[in-house]
């Protein structure tokens, strides 16, 4: 009897216990599941940043100076150049009689505005000297900056200059003894155009194998219109005397009106489009 209760009482235990407990542990749910699972993504209707990469970036030149700036001074005293004057503080600027004021760096870079204005140590240092004193100087950056941009613009200048006038840009225009007017008049206008400039000009002249000859006085008449044209610049003139034989192969080089760094007649020059250096018959 009591062996087939056995069962019974088994299952009700199991019913009782086991059972509400895994049927608990089946259904539960975690605690915070906002904060402790993985936020769910929405599409994004905001439009990404992006950023150039790194080796993508343009970059700087490091600047090269020579002269000291602000915290690189380590001297503890220095010298101060008066703004106005140019001449040091404390010495008479017409006379140049008395002491120079001696100031203590610190005090200068204290009262100094970094950022309008920067201390430049004007005098190298001395290595072996432990009692010198360096000449600084306040300067305004916004001064410094349109100088540097000044003097930049300027030999980028004389570099488009000396690129016209050098021998390498010489232009070359041949002409021949017995040429037709029309044709001439087109040949002279670009000698003209190129010593306006300020080109150097080689003017090829010579007569066509199985061409009409010229005479004498045809030769020499091409030989005064182009020095006429020559003429008709100021400041060009015959480089090189004609070489060569009249009425046969001969060359006449010619150099075009003076042009000076920062001069506008270069600009035409320097934006004028690449074209054939010798111009055919």
């Amino acid at each position: 009897m009591s062996c087939q209760r056995c069962p019974s009482i088994t299952q009700a235990l199991y019913r009782a216990f086991v059972l509400p407990a895994v049927h608990t542990s089946a259904t539960k749910r975690p605690l915070l599941p906002h904060i402790l699972s993985k936020p769910q993504s929405w599409p994004s209707k905001t439009r990404s940043f992006s950023q150039t990469p790194f080796h993508y970036a343009k970059t700087r030149a490091p600047e090269e100076r020579s002269h000291k700036w602000n915290n690189e001074i380590t001297h503890r005293h220095i010298y101060l150049v008066d703004q106005t004057t140019g001449r040091l503080e404390g010495v008479d600027p017409e006379t140049g009689e008395g002491e120079p004021t001696l100031y203590k760096t610190w005090d200068i870079m204290n009262d100094m505005d970094d950022k309008t204005h920067r201390l430049v140590q004007m005098s190298p240092d001395e290595p072996d000297n432990y009692d010198f004193i360096p000449v600084c100087k306040i300067v305004s950056k916004k001064e410094d900056y349109d100088r540097q941009k000044k003097r930049k613009k300027q030999e980028k200048q004389k570099q488009k200059v000396q690129a016209i006038t050098s021998h390498e840009a010489m232009k070359t225009v041949e002409l021949n003894w017995a040429i037709d007017k029309n044709d001439l008049g087109h040949r002279l206008g670009k000698i003209k155009g190129f010593l306006d400039e300020g080109r150097r000009v080689e003017v090829v002249l010579a007569s066509k194998k199985q061409g009409r000859k010229a005479s004498k006085e045809e030769c020499e008449e091409v030989l005064k219109m182009v020095q006429g044209v020559v003429a008709k610049v100021d400041g060009a003139k015959e480089k090189e005397a004609l070489q060569g034989k009249l009425g046969g192969f001969a060359t006449l080089v010619l150099q075009g009106r003076p042009i000076k760094a920062g001069a506008g007649g270069s600009g035409g020059a320097a934006k004028k489009s690449e074209e054939d250096d010798t111009q055919e018959q």
